[in-house]
């Protein structure tokens, strides 16, 4: 009834069609008259989906955040979270590694067998102040310093001592550690000597073997690549820098928690040209969230080494590349606090400290 009476004076007084009150009557007629009409389910369905679309949106940001991120940088560090350097190397290592090698590449190679064997037999020496290994050889009367190296594990001669006692064989050859499923006649066969040679050598009545068992091989000299790391001139150092981060644990920079570091840091400026530590080839080079951009070389002997940081890289995967060629330059990628290259050593799928073979 409030409808009709509000629009009856219009209908019934159309002189007063511009009166306040038909201007009135007109202005709210559509708003009593909607109360009476059906609601429009389109505006109803915008209502309802624009929440929806915005809550969907909200989520996807939200999820797709940490990628972008990931892609384009702007990480906050205290909330991303890195995989330790171990895991991140073996990751890049598992379709990579050559498989191991025993370090006598050349067995045979070389070898001089003495024309009759007898039991070796070892003195025992004294090193003095001044010596060095070349000069014991010689005083023993010795030809090879695969003998010496050999005989008393020495993974460095530049290390030897003064009063380090060592064991000095009667006859050249080097020392040879029995693995499970060896045998006299394979062994004789992979270093080039008669088994009688073998026998005699190690005053042996029986070929029966144990592993673990050490055995002399009369003759035998250590691989070129294994007497040049004894030596210690096996691997250079990549770049001219300053220390800033050794090999073993050490507390993280960004987290500060406990963690062990896989290879040796040196701070250089970025540019700064990068050689190889050894002749090898380029197993594999690209990017890491870790090492930024890396370059991993094998060499013989399952050595691998590992340059990360760079800036750029200069060579290939497959590539041929000779000791103190470029590799890339130095830079910040990656998991980095400023320019800088980490070096690391592997030897058959395992870090060691770089330190034990570069010059």
């Amino acid at each position: 009834m409030d409808v009709i009476t509000i629009l009856q004076p219009e209908n019934h007084l159309p002189s007063r069609k511009n009166s306040p009150l038909a201007l009135h009557a007109r202005i709210r007629q559509p708003e009593f008259v909607s109360r009476n009409e059906p609601v429009d389910m389109r505006f109803l369905n915008m209502y309802i989906t624009f929440p929806v679309i915005f809550a969907l949106t909200a989520v996807l940001c939200f999820v797709s955040a940490p990628r972008l991120q990931d892609r384009y940088g702007g990480y906050r560090l205290g909330t991303v979270s890195f995989a330790p350097d171990s895991l991140a190397e073996s990751s890049l290592r598992s379709c990579m590694m050559p498989e191991a090698s025993s370090g006598f590449e050349s067995e045979g190679i070389g070898t001089e067998i003495p024309s009759v064997v007898f039991s070796v037999v070892y003195s025992m020496y004294t090193v003095k102040p001044g010596d060095t290994v070349s000069g014991i050889v010689s005083r023993f009367g010795l030809r090879n310093m695969s003998s010496i190296l050999s005989v008393n594990a020495i993974d460095n001669a530049r290390r030897i001592r003064s009063g380090q006692i060592l064991k000095i064989p009667s006859m050249d050859g080097i020392v040879y550690t029995v693995v499970r499923g060896d045998s006299l006649a394979r062994i004789s066969e992979r270093f080039g000597i008669p088994v009688n040679a073998v026998l005699d050598a190690n005053d042996l009545e029986q070929s029966a073997l144990t592993a673990g068992q050490r055995l002399f091989i009369p003759g035998a000299a250590l691989s070129n690549l294994e007497l040049r790391k004894a030596m210690g001139e096996l691997f250079i150092t990549p770049i001219r820098g300053r220390l800033t981060s050794s090999y073993g644990y050490r507390k993280d920079p960004f987290t500060g928690v406990r963690s062990f570091h896989t290879g040796i840091d040196l701070a250089a400026p970025t540019g700064t040209l990068i050689k190889a530590a050894l002749d090898g080839k380029i197993a594999t080079s690209g990017y890491s969230p870790v090492y930024g951009n890396y370059v991993i070389i094998s060499h013989d002997g399952g050595y691998q080494t590992l340059y990360g940081h760079l800036s750029s890289i200069s060579v290939k995967r497959g590539q041929r590349i000779v000791q103190g060629a470029t590799v890339g330059r130095v830079g910040n990628t990656g998991y980095s606090t400023g320019s800088h290259l980490h070096f690391s050593v592997y030897k058959s799928g395992k870090t060691i400290d770089p330190f034990s073979v570069l010059k």
